[in-house]
């Protein structure tokens, strides 16, 4: 048997683990490179763009709106220097707040916050976990939505958006405008957001521009106010690989053109064997879906028609939750055979959840196992004697070209 290694856990251990596969199987293993790190000249001059900014407007209060534990970037560094900024132009450390942008997702315990940003910042700064129900409206309308945001956030004089970019079904990369519809918007609005996209209306996997669903949140976000707007590129071991800071849409583009240059690989496919992994957004099951971004990327010539398709993940924190596509959420459905697995062979590797939790996020067709030889087992029978293998150990930040 050979070894691969993978990584496992993000946020829960971060550990790598090995997994055997059989001697005969030719494997391809689709690294990211994770040594380059963001050198502190480049955070010196954005944080220099962010003082003069402050300065200029000379604002009493502040809110700095970041992602969750399902986006994978570590903030305990970043924070701090930017909350350092804000308190040398005379914004008092009791007027600064951050905002998890949430969107539905369950709320960060305290343990999560100090995973997210730091135990200086925590027992520091009021953090604010985002509540769908503290919302104020804005003043503008999605057909007949009426688009609200946290109150929080409009009370703030200055107002700051940190968030970490990876591949994203729709909104082409996460983070951006995307931060604030729906990352801190109420559940109809929310809602309003995630059934456009459903219904094939707008939104493309790694595209930002001619994005119609990007083009049409970052209209709400023009009137709701954004300052200042720190895009991050981010490593596999979610460091920051690079960073860009300034106008939410300008540094935006910057950063996605940065990720999807780093994201994107080739793979000489088709593969009668494909194994990706959900890391570094292996938290839940409910997330579990993003380790599908290498074939919703190539859906053409990566795996062979017929061929079987290995999604991994290590769901730390069991199901998760999402207030609209969660059991008993607004847009919950009874899970079927989502439509792009059909030509293959699908089983998952997944520990945490058990047979009726799998059944509420995935069709119970599907075969799922938490014990590796199990899925050796399955899968073993629909392969060829030397089948070609393709693993992605960060399928959820890996584009295929």
């Amino acid at each position: 048997m050979k070894n691969i290694r993978l990584p496992w856990g993000a946020w829960y251990g971060d550990e790598e683990r090995s997994f055997e596969l059989p001697e005969s199987w030719d494997v391809s293993l689709f690294e990211l490179d994770a040594r380059h790190r963001v050198g502190e000249q480049r955070i010196a001059e954005v944080l220099e763009t962010l003082s003069r900014d402050i300065r200029a407007k000379k604002p009493s209060s502040a809110i700095i709106v970041v992602d969750d534990l399902t986006r994978p970037v570590q903030l305990e560094e970043l924070l701090p220097k930017i909350v350092s900024r804000l308190t040398a132009a005379a914004v008092a450390e009791k007027d600064i707040r951050v905002l998890i942008g949430l969107g539905s997702h369950a709320p960060l315990s305290d343990g999560d916050l100090r995973k997210k940003l730091g135990s200086h910042i925590v027992d520091r700064l009021q953090c604010i976990n985002h509540n769908p129900r503290e919302t104020k409206a804005i003043g503008m309308e999605w057909g007949k939505t009426e688009i609200r945001l946290n109150r929080h956030y409009l009370a703030a004089d200055y107002k700051i958006v940190i968030s970490g970019l990876t591949p994203h079904s729709f909104a082409g990369f996460s983070g951006g405008a995307k931060m604030l519809v729906p990352g801190i918007a109420d559940m109809e609005t929310l809602s309003k957001t995630h059934k456009s996209v459903l219904m094939g209306f707008m939104g493309q996997l790694g595209t930002v521009e001619q994005n119609k669903f990007r083009d049409t949140i970052e209209g709400f976000v023009e009137r709701a106010g954004l300052d200042f707007f720190f895009g991050l590129v981010i490593n596999p071991d979610r460091s920051i690989r690079e960073l860009y800071g300034g106008h939410y849409v300008e540094a935006h583009r910057a950063a996605s053109a940065e990720a999807a240059r780093f994201c994107t690989l080739e793979a000489d496919g088709p593969y009668d064997l494909v194994i990706s992994s959900a890391y570094p957004k292996d938290t839940e099951l409910l997330q579990a879906e993003n380790a599908m971004i290498p074939l919703k990327s190539k859906k053409e010539g990566l795996l062979r028609e017929g061929g079987t398709l290995v999604l991994m993940s290590a769901c730390s924190q069991g199901v998760g939750h999402h207030g609209l596509f969660g059991e008993g959420g607004k847009l919950y459905r009874k899970p079927r055979p989502l439509r792009l697995l059909k030509p293959y062979n699908v089983a998952f590797y997944v520990e945490n959840v058990d047979t009726s939790g799998f059944a509420t996020v995935f069709n119970e067709e599907y075969f799922f196992t938490d014990q590796w030889s199990s899925l050796l087992r399955h899968i073993t029978p629909q392969l060829p004697p030397s089948p070609r293998v393709a693993v992605f150990p960060y399928g959820s930040m890996q584009l295929v070209g």
